[in-house]
């Protein structure tokens, strides 16, 4: 909590990327250091990750996370009386959106993304090797077969589908030094498909991690949270 909640006209929830070290993340734990100066700020761990229990999947769509990003978003809204803005980085930036786009606008107000707009593989077999990978790093307990989560993600479109139901505003900041491919083919194409109020930041000298950009970074949503909700609410 800031030292006075009479400034901050919403409450964030920040959400990690796919790292072992969950909450405790460099970036993530900059920006709850120097956001949390002026707004409430929530970080939590995915399950899975850092100190959080194992993953269970036991349907397709507990690959999205979506569940535990809108459970925390209500717990801090519950916590501070306010909306609540979405912050994610890499992974959590696209499990911030696909929360974002099933609660339609009742609890979240906004989301940012920081390397976190991506689209998943359409082929089957390509999205196939990510669920692989994904179960061999994360601590998960697959009850259904890898193959079906592979075929309903890569057949949903669910990136696309998500960024099209978002009814609230967008900040995706990019990284100049993008090192996945997929992540350089796809932002720019996804960006396009938002029809909400959307910016799109490219910070040209920073990688994924943005090692050394975490103020820039931090200056670049405090701006846009300033700009967005102390304006409009």
């Amino acid at each position: 909590m800031p030292p006075d909640l009479a400034g901050a006209h919403v409450a964030l929830v920040l959400c990690h990327g796919a790292t072992q070290k969950g909450m405790r993340h460099e970036l993530i734990r900059h920006l709850a250091r120097t956001l949390s100066t002026r707004w409430p700020v929530l970080t939590f761990d995915l399950p899975g990750f850092g100190r959080a229990p194992r993953l269970v999947m036991r349907k397709p769509d507990d690959y999205l996370y979506y569940t535990h990003a809108l459970s925390a978003a209500r717990k801090a809204e519950e916590l501070t009386g306010l909306k609540v803005v979405m912050v994610g980085h890499s992974m959590g930036g696209r499990v911030s959106l696909q929360a974002a786009a099933r609660d339609g606008g009742s609890t979240i107000r906004g989301v940012v993304t920081i390397a976190g707009l991506y689209d998943f593989p359409r082929r089957p077999e390509d999205m196939m090797r990510l669920v692989e990978d994904f179960a061999s790093f994360v601590r998960v307990r697959l009850e259904l077969p890898a193959e079906e989560v592979a075929r309903y993600v890569a057949l949903g479109r669910v990136m696309e589908e998500a960024v099209k139901a978002i009814n609230v505003p967008l900040l995706a900041i990019e990284a100049g030094r993008e090192h996945y491919q997929f992540i350089r083919d796809t932002r720019y194409k996804l960006f396009r498909e938002a029809r909400c109020p959307k910016m799109l930041v490219l910070l040209g000298k920073a990688d994924h991690k943005f090692k050394d950009h975490h103020e820039v970074v931090s200056s670049v949503i405090r701006s846009w949270l300033e700009h967005q909700f102390a304006l409009h609410g």
